[in-house]
């Protein structure tokens, strides 16, 4: 009605071009139509009591909804597709069992995926069948791995005769050798296809952001700050973002060995190439401190011995693997 109200009125705008005729002529047929809408609702008024009387329950009577009523809706094939796949995908690093997963995809399926870090790189890439496969593979042999992937809602289905369509939300965590490596969040769209009266997942898109990067590869520039003398800057992954860290690097040489004086801590570099940690300070991680005099490891140039420091003393926590670039 409200269309037809609307339709009427534009149509009586641009009745007579004479601004006083025209006002005239709105203000009649204005006054015409509240005059039809008013006997509309005067008739259709019993009509409406009647309605509500009918359905008003009596005085005293109590009301109740049944069970019947507050019954869900029956999950959808795709829905329960969609769980099973998580599920499987989510033991995979316990199972060692790569086709438990890879049963739900087609061969010939495809994906979009966007990665998220806490630095607030993003990149984006496709993939395939193959791809997929390799990333399965990667999980499953890294030792001492564990993938934690919980689903945390199913926020849009829709189920065809032969499409459907699932997207869920999702956390997940990687733990290795005992300690929290990072942490994160998936929206995930998968597209299915009903095949041989099975449903198979023909693409899907991805978005993964990183809320939290504990441990990782760390990325380290070093720069000569006087003949023999360095300057480290490394970037190391601090929880919710990147921390950008300096030490400087003194090689003192002495009658047997040298001494590599890093800030406030001494490390002894013996001619043999060994390299002990020599003061006692506490160290700079929340790990027990090294004992003083405690071998690091070896050495043969004065990168080598940067690298070695920096890895097995002060990131050792925080770096399974430090990249160096000598500026």
């Amino acid at each position: 009605m409200l269309r037809d109200s609307i339709g009427t009125f534009d149509s009586l705008k641009f009745v007579n071009l004479n601004p006083t005729n025209q006002f005239s002529g709105m203000k009649k047929a204005l006054t015409i139509h509240l005059l039809l809408l008013a006997i509309t609702l005067l008739l259709a008024t019993p009509k409406i009591e009647a309605q509500a009387t009918k359905k008003r329950p009596a005085k005293g009577t109590k009301t109740t909804t049944t069970q019947a009523n507050l019954k869900p809706s029956a999950e959808s094939a795709v829905v329960k597709v969609t769980k099973d796949f998580v599920n499987a995908y989510s033991k995979l690093t316990e199972t060692k069992d790569k086709q438990s997963v890879l049963v739900f995809m087609h061969e010939k399926v495809t994906s979009d995926l966007v990665n998220a870090d806490i630095g607030g790189r993003v990149r984006n890439f496709t993939s395939d069948f193959e791809g997929f496969d390799s990333h399965l593979q990667r999980l499953v042999n890294a030792e001492g791995l564990k993938l934690s992937y919980q689903l945390k809602q199913v926020i849009q289905d829709y189920q065809g005769e032969q499409v459907g369509v699932t997207a869920y939300t999702a956390e997940y965590q990687m733990e290795r050798e005992g300690s929290v490596w990072e942490r994160g969040n998936e929206t995930v769209t998968l597209t299915l296809k009903k095949i041989n009266n099975e449903w198979k997942i023909v693409h899907y898109a991805t978005v993964t952001i990183e809320d939290e990067k504990l441990r990782g590869d760390c990325f380290c520039e070093v720069f000569e700050s006087r003949p023999g003398n360095f300057v480290t800057k490394t970037i190391v992954p601090g929880g919710r973002n990147y921390d950008a860290l300096l030490h400087n690097f003194e090689f003192i040489a002495r009658t047997t060995g040298r001494v590599i004086k890093v800030d406030a801590f001494n490390f002894r570099w013996e001619d043999n190439g060994e390299i002990y940690f020599d003061d006692g300070a506490p160290r700079v991680s929340s790990v027990a401190a090294t004992p003083p005099g405690r071998l690091l490891g070896i050495a043969a140039e004065k990168s080598d011995a940067i690298f070695l420091i920096l890895k097995e003393y002060f990131y050792k926590e925080n770096c399974a693997n430090i990249k160096i670039r000598k500026k």
